[in-house]
């Protein structure tokens, strides 16, 4: 973030563990299948489309050499077009618009809108007669961002059981995994205050 309010996003989704999980599986059968074939690769390209109409959004690159792993990078000229770019990216699963971050003086506030929830709950629950434990599959599987800032941060509020490194005074580093996620809805809320 910018003083001004503007900034840059870099939203990576990385399935690279699963991919090769996947991999390993497909390599141990008959070898008639297509190489490749069933192991869904990932595709923003829909998403990206979408981005590049959001008012407020410039420059929106993808990065996708990695079939298992998608970067997409994007300017945001303020909060509102930082929401809306949010919207595409993290859909509601009822299609509701979100507020994920505002301003409170001077303090940001993330709130979750229920996605990264959605996705963790529903980790092996397509199937009501699997019985299977999700736990630790759910708990290797992390969600991570990193918050720059032009100026120094006074105080970052999390929730219980997230994890958070400070690099340096404008940098704050957040993860926890999704068994958190799956069990807490407020899981990636935070307050992160400036010295202004």
């Amino acid at each position: 973030f910018k003083k001004d309010g503007s900034g840059t996003m870099e939203y990576v989704v990385d399935m690279s563990q699963i991919g090769e999980m996947m991999k390993a599986f497909e390599d141990m059968g008959d070898g008639k299948g297509k190489k490749g074939e069933g192991l869904g690769e990932l595709d923003m390209k829909d998403e990206v489309a979408e981005l590049k109409k959001v008012p407020g959004i410039k420059k929106v690159k993808v990065s996708d050499k990695d079939k298992f792993v998608q970067k997409v990078s994007f300017r945001f000229a303020d909060i509102n077009a930082l929401n809306a770019a949010l919207n595409v990216l993290m859909k509601d699963s009822t299609g509701a618009q979100h507020t994920f971050f505002t301003w409170e003086g001077n303090t940001l506030v993330r709130k979750s809108n229920g996605n990264a929830r959605d996705i963790g709950m529903g980790m092996g629950k397509e199937d009501p007669s699997d019985t299977t434990d999700m736990t630790e599959f759910l708990a290797s599987m992390k969600y991570k961002y990193s918050f720059t800032f032009a100026e120094p941060i006074a105080s970052t509020g999390t929730a219980e059981g997230v994890e958070k490194e400070s690099p340096d005074a404008r940098t704050v580093k957040v993860n926890t995994d999704f068994s958190r996620i799956a069990n807490d809805d407020k899981a990636l809320d935070l307050r992160i205050e400036l010295t202004r």
